[in-house]
């Protein structure tokens, strides 16, 4: 029996096969020389990879600031829960392209003055979220400045 449509299924297979074993290989290759690239866990002021990702300090209230952080959590798209009593908002974000669910936790504390914030943005899957999780939370950080103002 003769199967010319089985031949060019093969030669497309074999292509994506391709393509799949050289998109690995740049991965792991960048990896070794972009560390950034290695971590999945971002706190900002805990993760030296990412030294200018920093809490923010807002003159505001807490109360003022968690209102402002749970709409920009919102705005974003985010799965949120509120934990007001707490200061924490937990929310799951889901990346655009591979629908991967990321869990994030923002935590708002009084600190002397000021209200503070800090965010971690951690991906479930994986060793590596190619700059995801410090991209997700610097958008985050800048939304929430200019909310809060």
């Amino acid at each position: 029996m003769n199967d010319p449509g089985g031949t060019d299924r093969m030669k497309i297979a074999r292509r994506v096969g391709m393509v799949l074993v050289v998109l690995v290989v740049v991965r792991v290759i960048a990896g070794c020389f972009v560390p950034r690239l290695n971590i999945n866990d971002v706190t900002t002021g805990a993760t030296p990879e990412y030294p200018e990702l920093q809490p923010q300090a807002f003159a505001q209230s807490t109360d003022q600031v968690f209102d402002a952080a749970s709409a920009v959590a919102r705005a974003q798209g985010w799965d949120v829960i509120e934990q007001r009593t707490a200061g924490v908002i937990q929310a799951v974000a889901t990346t655009p392209l591979m629908h991967f669910k990321d869990d994030v936790t923002i935590t708002i504390s009084h600190d002397g003055t000021q209200t503070k914030v800090v965010v971690r943005s951690h991906s479930r899957v994986g060793k590596g979220d190619l700059g995801t999780n410090a991209r997700r939370i610097k958008l985050f950080q800048e939304e929430l400045a200019k909310k809060v103002g």
